[in-house]
């Protein structure tokens, strides 16, 4: 597999604070780090280490790209996908770049050598355009007839919409928690500098009173347009959980209305399949590509 170099791209991830739109849980604990981003206020940070993992049956490690001294081609091998943090389209500060972790999973499912993939995922969610590129993966890997399943302990929201996705949710261990379906919008009056006096002045063709019109109207205190911005969006989430989920227990309050829940709840209302170590879920992915 060619190396990829995963260089931050910190000014897509300024302009998501900015104006975007997340699924993603405990947004308003995040602020103050974002805000303190913005300001350039950020502890120095490096994009940590991301590597798919390959274990054999007997629990043999290899790196993504095949090299190890025990490298094996022709031992099949399950792919172990990390994906911890929060979800932004590209590598950020300190997020999951989901459309180079995409492109991996991607080029590992081209291989003989791996039968079936586990997305290991411990996730608030993140940026909305995080997941189209993941669950166009998933889809693929699926119609090639491998298998993938997701092994959680934090999946909310984006990354829930994700692991939903998936032949099956696993939860890790008894305090581990899924769910938060629902959207939020972020968005920073940058109208005058405090510091400087300066004020940011924007005007708009008179033929084209709707650009930007839910970020004008929210600063002036209306929101009405930018939630039903933000109820497209969940309309879109309910939809992809429910047909990848039918089972799901969608009339329990809080399912789809933005709740989290432990795993016995979840498994309860099938919103997750079993708790299972990450260990087992990959036993679980031999087992599926064998019947497969």
């Amino acid at each position: 597999m060619p190396e990829r170099h995963r260089i931050p791209n910190n000014f897509q991830l300024a302009l998501s604070l900015l104006r975007g739109r997340w699924l993603l849980a405990d947004a308003e604990s995040l602020l103050p780090h974002a805000l303190n981003f913005l300001a350039h206020n950020t502890v120095e940070t490096e994009t940590f280490g991301y590597e798919p993992l390959l274990f054999s049956a007997e629990g043999e490690a290899f790196f993504g790209d095949g090299s190890s001294e025990r490298s094996d081609s022709k031992k099949k091998k399950v792919a172990v996908i990390p994906m911890h943090g929060a979800l932004t389209k590209y590598w950020g500060c300190s997020t999951v770049g989901c459309q180079d972790v995409a492109a991996e999973i991607m080029a590992l499912s081209a291989r003989e050598d791996v039968v079936g993939f586990v997305l290991d995922i411990d996730s608030p969610g993140g940026a909305s355009n995080a997941v189209p590129p993941m669950t166009a993966a998933i889809k693929h890997v699926q119609k090639i007839g491998k298998p993938i399943v997701a092994h959680c302990d934090f999946c909310a929201s984006a990354a829930y919409w994700i692991a939903s996705q998936c032949d099956a949710v696993f939860m890790d261990n008894i305090m581990s928690e899924v769910g938060s379906i629902g959207a939020y919008a972020s968005y920073l009056d940058d109208r005058e500098n405090r510091q400087t006096g300066e004020k940011v002045v924007a005007v708009y063709a008179k033929e084209s009173p709707d650009k930007n019109k839910a970020y004008r109207e929210a600063l002036e205190g209306k929101y009405e347009v930018c939630q039903e911005e933000l109820s497209a969006l969940v309309h879109m989430f309910h939809k992809a959980v429910k047909d990848a989920r039918p089972t799901i227990k969608s009339d329990e309050p809080g399912v789809f209305t933005g709740a989290t829940f432990f795993t016995p709840k979840a498994v309860d209302l099938n919103m997750a399949d079993a708790m299972m170590s990450l260990e087992d879920c990959i036993q679980n992915v031999f087992i599926r590509a064998e019947y497969k």
